[in-house]
């Protein structure tokens, strides 16, 4: 670990330390030239400077204590003061044994391990062993024409919604048309026709911005599907930099058996 220091020339500066020291492993940078004194004791050091710190210039002091616990040694970065000296410094190390840093490495591990069962490669079977792909799940493709490309140069290429019993995720293909600015979708709103909101979980772009002509693909997560509102909703995707918004008509979350679709 490192922390700065300020010091300043002709002030005495003191380092009390809650561990013991190595007094011969304690190095400063220009200890010969910049300090007219520095004692190093069981649990202190002590300095003072014999002339100031240029504004850019920075000296290094190491310290490294007796017990070999870890942290084994600190960094100070010695910085000239621009107004208050940091005359008496306490550093509290919270020295821990090699023994509570192996256990906690192997508690770690062992979440780790935990973690890469439950998800296997984070492939399909990942999903499936996560349990967040289940045998409820479903497809519902959107109808584009519902979405025409508009005066805001985007335009909806596909559309699908992916249910399970416990998420939904609207996953859109949107052009951002030749000729116009960059497009990223920093703003997202799924709402009803009644212009009620419906929470979202989390949005994600394939990119994060849509240059002329490029498209790209924004996943829209919701909860699950039976506490949605059982209605048409709309997503809205708006970039506030230029106030360029694609709104996206026929969204359903409840399976509406109608309304389903076999292909794009």
């Amino acid at each position: 670990m490192d922390a700065s220091v300020r010091v300043a020339k002709g002030t005495l500066t003191t380092l009390t330390f809650d561990s013991p020291l190595l007094p011969k492993s304690v190095i400063v940078q220009g200890r010969d030239t910049h300090f007219e004194r520095f004692v190093v004791e069981e649990r202190t050091v002590t300095f003072k400077p014999k002339v100031d710190l240029s504004d850019d210039e920075r000296l290094l002091l190491t310290v490294r204590f007796a017990d070999g616990a870890a942290p084994q040694e600190v960094i100070f970065v010695l910085v000239p003061a621009s107004e208050q000296v940091d005359a008496a410094v306490e550093v509290l190390r919270r020295a821990r044994s090699a023994e509570s840093l192996q256990q906690e490495l192997a508690q770690v591990q062992a979440q780790l391990s935990a973690l890469q069962g439950r998800c296997g490669d984070g492939g399909p079977s990942g999903l499936i062993l996560s349990g967040l792909l289940d045998p409820s799940v479903s497809v519902n493709w959107l109808d584009k024409t519902a979405s025409p490309g508009n005066a805001n140069g985007l335009k909806l290429e596909s559309g699908v919604v992916y249910r399970t019993s416990t998420w939904a995720v609207v996953a859109v293909q949107v052009l951002n048309l030749l000729d116009q600015r960059a497009w990223g979708a920093g703003g997202v709103r799924l709402v009803t026709t009644r212009g009620q909101p419906v929470p979202v979980k989390s949005v994600r772009m394939e990119k994060a911005r849509l240059g002329p002509g490029e498209a790209g693909l924004v996943l829209v997560e919701t909860g699950a599907p039976l506490e949605q509102p059982l209605e048409e909703l709309r997503l809205e995707l708006s970039d506030p930099t230029n106030g360029r918004t694609l709104r996206i008509s026929g969204v359903w979350l409840q399976e509406i058996q109608s309304v389903r679709r076999t292909g794009p």
